[in-house]
């Protein structure tokens, strides 16, 4: 009776010429998506509510996103160390981008405290030091609040419950 191999010298070629696409097609994919990122989207049911720069702690590029207001209601607010966009020297628009002046804060590290209504309440994000982190939302489980904050491109933090989506994009 004749002896059969169990793995043949092609067999074993194949896996590892597989097993070697495999890591390089991981090692693309890292190298081209997980950068430290610039901005943060963040989005409300799917409805773009603001882009905030992660690097300067200023809101994004000055788009409004009026398709929000509806749905929202104007409800968003921003806070950038303790000083409420109604206390501060500028005006706030509806994607809790400051319009206004924020000098009276340049000697302390910019911290931005978004306000964004959810389905079920609000969550509050803060976005300090070139990370993204949920410090509060009114949701049952609290998993967005648990999470680590972010700062890689490609990383989220997500509240189903409020159908909020934070995001790092570059």
């Amino acid at each position: 009776m004749e002896k059969t191999k169990l793995f043949r010298k092609n067999d074993i070629i194949l896996v590892l010429v597989l097993l070697s696409l495999a890591a390089a097609g991981l090692f693309v994919f890292h190298l081209t998506h997980m950068g430290e990122g610039r901005k943060v989207r963040v989005t409300v049911d799917g409805v773009l509510f603001g882009e905030y720069d992660l690097g300067t702690n200023e809101a994004g590029d000055g788009d409004s996103f009026p398709a929000f207001d509806a749905i929202a209601g104007g409800q968003g607010t921003l806070e950038m160390n303790g000083v409420s966009d109604s206390q501060s020297t500028g005006q706030t628009d509806m994607t809790g981008k400051n319009t206004g002046n924020t000098d009276n804060l340049s000697g302390k590290e910019k911290i931005q405290r978004i306000e964004i209504p959810g389905k079920v309440g609000k969550c509050i994000l803060i976005i300090s030091g070139g990370k993204a982190d949920m410090e509060s939302a009114d949701c049952p489980n609290q998993i967005c609040v648990h999470h680590s904050a972010i700062s890689h491109t490609g990383e989220t933090i997500v509240c189903l419950p409020n159908r909020v989506v934070i995001e790092v994009i570059k």
